[in-house]
């Protein structure tokens, strides 16, 4: 019987506090803050997170009440204990910029927002979202951060829609998705945010997320681009140089890859030196064009260095040439392997260097140059500058120039087939190779393919020497 009473006072009781808390509220909305303040008080003491929450807004705005900061933090943080989301929605904005007597803190600010996110607060969802995506106060945690985001853009926070969009687009803390990153930059790119503009752009040029539309693309490029995005400067000028979604236009293209140059977008480096390149949308001008390869050559644009080694080349500034095909000879682009071997070879802005000429000849030769090959079996026959004689690497690397009806090659070839000198010696096929040299060849060569197809002929039998051009008749070269 005890415990039944004992139970009904505390309901009792109970409902006194919840109605002396709802008499403070009453108050306080019709302005009477000292009734409030003495209403919340006494149940602020007694633990109730509402009143708490209250009281430090008295104390705080100094209603009911003297204001007193150091107050209101203590029963800001009694509340916040208790997980009242008000009070943390309060502490979140306090710790984050620092205000009144609390000083930055973004260890604090994370603790609070993502309280108080938690419980559907919609600008601290944000300020959560911010500081685990930043790693500011917390390890970075870009999947936490998107959570948080979530809510927040949900919520309708336009800040934090924009950053959803961008981690969907990137594929950062949540799985790579455009249609998503679609969604989120959408509203916030019909508010005028030109970031979410132009990833929207991107979206309808690349076709992610929604059917590939240049038109669509073009137009959301503008808007950022009128608002001076660097990237959309970029974007758009590609548009018009290829006429999609715009008329072609490329001086107009011209145009915004400067603008974007000018805002130091690295992505138009290359374009504008290609347009001044070729001549697009303006007079070509090689001197420009090399300003803008060297630009787009020193951040590593490999086809970038090739083409001002190329360019460097054609003014004779073969030391400086050496360099940058170098660069990219490294990284695997094939014209400036061979151009570099050539310059190896004819010892030009480098010490003459048959062995450094063979090492880049060899991939171009590889991936099937004729030249190349060619030439590597000059340097493999003659052994000179560096190199080492290899005929057996002569005979293959001639060979294969040869079926393909290098005329060069195949005179070599004949010479090398005609003699011990490889350990491949076989007169028929030398006179089929230096007949056919003789047939594509001219002048001084023509006369020196003749010459040695006569003193082979004169080593084979009559059968030997019918069935060494009945082989050059019928020879077909491969392609």
């Amino acid at each position: 019987m005890r415990a039944g009473v004992t139970l009904a006072m505390l309901l009792a009781f109970a409902g006194e506090a919840w109605a002396d808390v709802q008499a403070g509220v009453e108050a306080w909305n019709r302005g009477d803050y000292r009734t409030a303040f003495d209403q919340f008080k006494p149940q602020a003491e007694a633990g109730d997170a509402k009143a708490q929450f209250y009281l430090a807004e008295a104390f705080n705005l100094g209603r009911g009440t003297v204001q007193d900061y150091a107050e209101a933090l203590k029963w800001y943080r009694k509340a916040a204990d208790q997980a009242y989301p008000e009070a943390m929605e309060k502490l979140c904005s306090a710790y984050f910029f620092g205000e009144n007597i609390i000083r930055k803190d973004e260890t604090e600010a994370a603790k609070m927002c993502a309280g108080a996110a938690k419980a559907g607060k919609v600008y601290p969802a944000f300020l959560a979202g911010y500081l685990y995506d930043f790693g500011k106060g917390v390890a970075a945690d870009q999947a936490q951060a998107a959570q948080f985001y979530k809510i927040a853009a949900e919520g309708g926070n336009a800040d934090a829609q924009e950053a959803l969009g961008r981690m969907y687009f990137f594929g950062q803390g949540v799985a790579q998705d455009y249609a998503e990153a679609v969604k989120w930059n959408r509203p916030v790119a019909e508010a005028g945010r030109a970031f979410a503009q132009y990833l929207l752009g991107y979206c309808y040029d690349y076709g992610r997320g929604v059917q590939q539309d240049y038109a669509e693309a073009a137009k959301w490029y503008q808007k950022a681009a009128d608002q001076g995005d660097a990237r959309a400067l970029s974007g758009l000028g590609y548009l018009y140089s290829q006429g999609r979604g715009v008329a072609k236009d490329e001086a107009k293209s011209l145009e915004l890859y400067l603008k974007a140059a000018e805002k130091e977008e690295t992505s138009v480096y290359a374009l504008l030196a290609w347009a001044y390149y070729q001549g697009n949308g303006t007079a070509k001008n090689d001197a420009e064009a090399a300003k803008w390869f060297r630009k787009a050559g020193d951040l590593n644009d490999v086809q970038s260095q090739y083409m001002l080694g190329y360019l460097l080349e054609q003014s004779k500034n073969y030391g400086e040439a050496v360099q940058w095909y170098q660069k990219a000879a490294e990284q695997g682009v094939t014209g400036a392997q061979e151009s570099l071997g050539a310059l190896y070879f004819s010892g030009q802005g480098v010490q003459q260097d048959y062995a450094q000429a063979a090492k880049w000849y060899r991939q171009p030769a590889e991936n099937g140059s004729t030249y190349a090959q060619y030439l590597l079996g000059y340097i493999y026959e003659s052994g000179k500058h560096g190199a080492v004689a290899d005929p057996a690497q002569a005979v293959k690397w001639y060979g294969l120039a040869a079926e393909k009806g290098d005329g060069r090659s195949q005179l070599a070839l004949g010479y090398l087939l005609s003699d011990d000198k490889a350990g491949q010696k076989d007169l028929v096929k030398a006179h089929m190779w230096s007949n056919l040299a003789a047939a594509q060849l001219s002048g001084d060569e023509r006369t020196a393919a003749e010459r040695q197809r006569e003193y082979i002929a004169s080593k084979l039998s009559p059968d030997q020497l019918v069935k060494a051009q009945q082989m050059a008749r019928d020879w077909k070269p491969k392609t």
